[in-house]
């Protein structure tokens, strides 16, 4: 099947989901696949037959947040995994939808970033990317060979090739390259995870670095949305 272009591309999501063919029917028991705010794709607990262009009553659940949509047949991919469109969305539905979608794209870029069990509440969520990196302790000092595995307007993670003296809230010279665009600022040490895993924030950033790393962030994160989308057999 030709793959459909589309204005909204459609992102990876997990969540139980019914569909309601008429109302005196009972809902077929579902989950939702993926979605975008012009439809989504779900899939059957059991093959059911639906034809082309009919109209049913969606329910879905992501993240703890419930939808009740209407959903009319798009894509009939076999019994079990059916694409719909979703034709009659009110704007409160359409915007709490696109909401969701901002929360799913941003819970895939931080996915990794963090291990079990933590959380971080940051003003600049952080995108996952690789580059060099080096870190200088001091003046005079050594540059220790590292690596950043993620970046915002408000800090990094630095993996270190051997572990160093790091204490928390220490100031040390960061450098990192990124897409071939090098970078060097002032870190200070804000999460020791692992004696080679360490958060820093940026505290002193001038303007232009800032926007060069706010720009820099842009790009990664378009980047990613790209290959999260294209790299999906949607509807």
């Amino acid at each position: 099947m030709a793959r459909e272009r589309r204005r909204n591309p459609r992102f990876e999501c997990k969540g139980p989901a019914s569909v309601k063919l008429a109302p005196e029917e009972g809902p077929w028991p579902a989950s939702i696949v993926n979605l975008s705010v012009e439809g989504c794709l779900i899939e059957f607990k059991k093959p059911h037959r639906l034809k082309q262009d009919t109209t049913v009553e969606l329910t879905f659940k992501i993240n703890d947040q419930q939808f009740l949509v209407w959903g009319q047949v798009r894509a009939i991919r076999s019994d079990t995994s059916v694409g719909f469109q979703f034709p009659l969305l009110n704007d409160r539905v359409r915007r709490r939808i696109a909401q969701m979608i901002e929360q799913l794209i941003e819970d895939f870029l931080l996915k990794g970033s963090l291990p079990s069990g933590v959380s971080e509440n940051r003003r600049y969520p952080r995108v996952g990317c690789i580059g060099t990196a080096g870190i200088q302790l001091a003046a005079g000092e050594p540059i220790h060979p590292a690596k950043i595995v993620n970046l915002s307007a408000g800090g990094c993670l630095i993996v270190l090739q051997d572990p160093q003296p790091l204490e928390q809230d220490m100031m040390v010279e960061l450098t990192f390259q990124i897409n071939h665009l090098p970078f060097r600022v002032r870190g200070q040490v804000k999460a020791i995870r692992s004696e080679t895993r360490i958060g820093f924030e940026f505290p002193t950033l001038s303007n232009r670095v800032r926007r060069q790393i706010e720009d820099m962030v842009d790009e990664l994160i378009d980047n990613v949305v790209k290959r999260f989308a294209e790299n999906k057999e949607l509807v």
